[in-house]
């Protein structure tokens, strides 16, 4: 059914003589201007534990959990873990003592970041073809000098259409090699299922990331993560619930020792451990996200802005 849609999508674009989007492998404008066509979609969590600066193994591990809730459970979408790729080695690299040591550390780290176009990228973008789902994965990406902490949306077709770069460091900024750069945008992905919203691990924890991208129209939230997490009753929870109830859309926190899977209304629909997959259909009709906004008085908020001082 899935893959159903995305054939309708390119014979759209072939039609208006625009160059078939499945022949390329990023393409973030792909369903740009196109109805929403899909209100209900099911979405698997999958819990994967990677091994630090071990990509194979890890890509492996990857692609036996993503297939399973694909072939097993029936997802129509997987989201990973934050920087599962590679095992989010940054604090690794950060801790390192030693000059020389240190030195060799951050040499391993810029070449294990990962172009966009790299080999493990062209194998999820084929996994999610083969497949015909959507695939959320987070790695550690190199783009030119650069390192970026990522979270890339493949759709059924094996086209990247949406591309996050992790905005707040629980780490702070000084901490980081000078090459390891935070994000500064928060773009909302369109798709055949509504629009999309990712952040990542830290981002969680502060209420203006999630707000904004609510604000710009997202309709599900996805949190890769590879920080903190707790049991049922733990802060974690809480703030992913509190995120979900405050912004009125389903939010799909994934970690390697835990997943939540909760709805609009800040309640849990499932709870998963380190190994596990979990599911939750979400139900995306525009509908349900008339007026969610309509008590808010940005006109009073002006103070979150003005004189803001970044030192606080």
């Amino acid at each position: 059914m899935i893959r159903k849609f995305a054939v309708i999508i390119s014979l759209i674009h072939l039609v208006i003589g625009l160059p078939l989007s499945y022949a390329q492998n990023v393409n973030l404008e792909k369903y740009k201007g196109h109805p929403q066509i899909i209100t209900k979609l099911r979405v698997a969590s999958a819990s994967v534990l990677p091994n630090k600066w071990e990509k194979e193994i890890n890509w492996r591990r990857i692609e036996k959990m993503v297939k399973k809730a694909a072939l097993d459970g029936g997802a129509d979408l997987v989201v990973t873990p934050e920087g599962v790729l590679e095992g989010y080695v940054v604090n690794e690299v950060n801790r390192e003592q030693d000059r020389t040591k240190k030195s060799k550390l951050m040499e391993k780290f810029i070449q294990l970041g990962e172009p966009i176009n790299g080999p493990y990228i062209k194998k999820a973008t084929k996994l999610a073809d083969e497949l015909d789902i959507y695939l959320i994965l987070g790695f550690l990406e190199r783009c030119d000098q650069f390192l970026y902490n990522t979270a890339i949306l493949i759709d059924p077709d094996g086209v990247i259409i949406g591309k996050y770069s992790k905005t707040h460091f629980a780490q702070g900024y000084e901490a980081n090699p000078d090459f390891y750069n935070a994000g500064d945008d928060y773009p909302i992905f369109e798709t055949p299922f509504g629009k999309v919203g990712i952040l990542i691990c830290y981002d969680r924890q502060l209420p203006e990331p999630a707000r904004i991208l609510s604000l710009k129209g997202a309709q599900v939230l996805f949190v890769p993560s590879y920080g903190s997490y707790n049991n049922w009753d733990g802060w974690n929870t809480t703030l992913m619930r509190t995120r979900a109830y405050e912004n009125r859309l389903p939010v799909i926190f994934c970690h390697p020792y835990q997943s939540l899977l909760i709805t609009e209304k800040g309640e849990i629909k499932a709870m998963g451990d380190s190994g596990e997959i979990v599911y939750y259909e979400i139900n995306t009709a525009p509908e349900r996200y008339k007026d969610r906004f309509s008590n808010r008085r940005p006109t009073t908020y002006i103070q979150l802005v003005e004189g803001d001082d970044p030192a606080q």
